[in-house]
C-alpha cells in the first residue's frame, strides 16, 4: 500500500512537471510601442534623439535588452533607447549609414559597419556583434559612455575603405587567432557567462565561439544542420537557434557548447508550425522556460520538449486586413503582425526581445514598427 502510494505521488509529481514545463504564457493585449507600420515613404531616415512612435520611424531590426536601454540594429547603425527616462529618445551608437560601404573601427562615432546581423550584450557591460556584410565579429567597449570604442576581434579586422565590390577579406574557413581567421560571413551572435562570444558562420555551416583569451581565439564548435539561419540565444549554458531549410522545414536546435551536440527540438514545415501557407518561422526569444517564435502572422511559444502553441496573432501577415488600425491597442489573439520580407537581415524579417512579461516584436509593414505583446 505504502509503495503504491509513493508511486501515485511520483507519478504526479511527473505528471505535474510536464504540465508546468508545457504550459505557454497567456498573452491579452498588444500595443505600438515603437515606429510606425504604415508611413508611406520608406526611403526616409529617423533623425538622432526623436521620439519612440516620432516619424518618419527608425528602421527597427534585432532587439537586445541592456538594463532599461533597448538596442536595435539598422543595418549599418547601432541605435538605443533609455526606456527609464520619462521620455524616451532615440540615439545613434555607433556606425553611420553612407553611399560608401565601409568597415572601420575606432571610436563610436566614427566607427563604420556594412550591414550589423546581430548583437548581444556581455556581462561586464560591453557588446559584441556580427556584420556579416563585411566579414567581422567586433566588441564594443563603453557602448553608452563618451569613450565608446569599437574593436575588430575575428575575421576580417582591417579596415575596409571601401569594402571592394561587396566582397569582403578574410573569407574562408579557418579557425585560430581572431586576426588570422577566415570566416564565411557571420550571423547573430550570443555571449556565454564567462565572456565567450558565439556565433553562426553562415557560409561555413558551423557554430563557432570566439574565447575571452587576449588572441581572441576562434574554435569551431558545432556542424549545424543544412539551413538559412535566423536567430540565436544562449539560455542555461547552451545556444538555441532557427532556421528553414531547403526542403521548406522549419527546425529549432539546442546546442550544447561543452561538448558539439546537437538536438532537434521541432522540426517541421508549415503545419507542424500551427500553419497552412508557406514556412516562414523568424525571431527567436527566451522567458526562461520555453522559447516565443513567430510564423505567419502568429507569434508562438514553444517547450523545450517541442510542444508549439499559438499565442498571439490571428495569422494575418501580408496586408492590413479590414478596418484594422495598427496604431491602436487590440486584443492578443486580434493581432495583425504584418511582417514584410522587403526589409531582412540575413533572411531574418521578424525579431523577438523578452522582458518583464512583454514580447517585444520587430518587423517591417511598410516601414519598421515594434510591438509590446503583454505575456504572463
Amino acid at each position: 500500500m505504502i509503495r503504491r502510494r509513493l508511486l501515485a505521488g511520483l507519478s504526479s509529481l511527473l505528471l505535474a512537471g510536464s504540465a508546468a514545463e508545457a504550459a505557454a504564457p497567456v498573452c491579452t493585449t498588444g500595443e505600438l510601442f515603437a515606429g510606425s507600420p504604415d508611413y508611406d515613404d520608406p526611403a526616409d531616415r529617423a533623425k538622432n534623439k526623436q521620439g519612440l512612435l516620432d516619424i518618419p520611424p527608425l528602421g527597427f531590426r534585432s532587439l537586445v535588452f541592456a538594463g532599461d536601454r533597448l538596442v536595435t540594429t539598422v543595418g549599418p547603425e547601432i541605435w538605443y533607447s533609455d526606456l527609464s527616462a520619462e521620455t524616451p529618445t532615440l540615439q545613434r551608437l555607433a556606425g553611420r549609414e553612407t553611399s560608401a560601404r565601409d568597415s572601420v573601427p575606432g571610436a563610436c562615432s566614427e566607427a563604420r559597419f556594412v550591414n550589423i546581423s546581430g548583437v548581444t550584450m556581455m556581462l561586464d557591460g560591453s557588446m559584441a556583434g556580427a556584420d556579416q556584410a563585411a566579414n567581422t565579429i567586433f566588441l564594443i567597449s563603453d557602448p553608452f559612455r563618451p569613450a565608446c570604442t569599437v574593436t575588430f576581434i575575428a575575421g576580417a579586422v582591417q579596415p575596409q575603405t571601401p569594402l571592394s565590390n561587396g566582397v569582403p577579406t578574410n573569407v574562408g574557413d579557418q579557425d585560430g587567432p581572431g586576426d588570422n581567421t577566415l570566416l564565411g560571413g557571420p550571423d547573430w551572435i550570443a555571449a556565454g557567462a564567462d565572456g565567450t562570444i558565439y556565433f553562426i558562420d553562415g557560409g561555413n555551416g558551423k557554430l563557432k565561439r570566439v574565447l575571452p583569451d587576449a588572441a581572441h581565439t576562434v574554435e569551431t564548435v558545432a556542424k549545424l544542420p543544412e539551413g538559412t539561419y535566423y536567430a540565436m540565444i544562449e539560455k542555461g549554458g547552451k545556444l538555441y537557434a532557427i532556421a528553414n531549410n531547403a526542403r521548406t522545414d522549419g527546425f529549432l536546435i539546442e546546442i550544447d557548447p561543452a561538448t558539439g551536440k546537437v538536438r532537434e527540438i521541432v522540426n517541421g514545415r508549415a503545419d507542424r508550425w500551427l500553419s497552412d501557407g508557406s514556412i516562414n518561422v523568424s525571431g527567436l526569444a527566451s522567458d526562461g522556460e520555453g522559447f516565443f517564435t513567430t510564423q505567419s502572422g502568429q507569434l508562438l511559444y514553444v517547450t523545450l520538449d517541442g510542444d508549439v502553441e499559438s499565442i498571439a496573432g490571428n495569422g494575418t501577415y501580408f496586408e492590413y486586413e479590414g478596418d484594422y488600425d495598427p496604431h491602436a491597442s487590440h486584443p492578443a489573439g486580434d493581432l495583425q503582425l504584418r511582417s514584410a520580407r522587403r526589409i531582412m537581415t540575413a533572411g531574418a524579417n521578424v525579431f523577438l526581445a523578452w522582458r518583464d512579461d512583454h514580447v517585444y516584436f520587430s518587423a517591417a509593414g511598410t516601414t519598421p514598427y515594434v510591438l509590446r505583446i503583454a505575456c504572463k
